[in-house]
């Protein structure tokens, strides 16, 4: 093996060329793309979420409440077989 340096060594001073990009300096980029992708499926699905909560919040409160038509065709059954 030979102990003599390389021209194209990464110890040498000046300006580094892309190629000559650390690990550590690759660690620390961000691509904000996919955060804004990410932000913008979160708000998706809250809005997905709370329409399927109100939606199933009136199917309950219209269930509990009786409605004037159910009861009325109720009352009729019953006067129609004299019970």
């Amino acid at each position: 093996m030979s102990t003599t340096k390389k021209k194209g060594s990464c110890f040498k001073s000046g300006k580094k060329s892309k190629s000559e990009v650390s690990l550590g300096e690759r660690l620390t980029t961000v691509n904000t793309t996919y955060a804004r992708v990410a932000l913008l499926l979160l708000a998706v699905n809250f809005a997905l979420t709370g329409y399927a909560v109100y939606s199933i919040t009136q199917i309950q409160s219209a269930a509990m409440s009786p409605d004037e038509a159910v009861t009325s065709e109720v009352d009729a059954q019953i006067a129609s077989t004299g019970q």
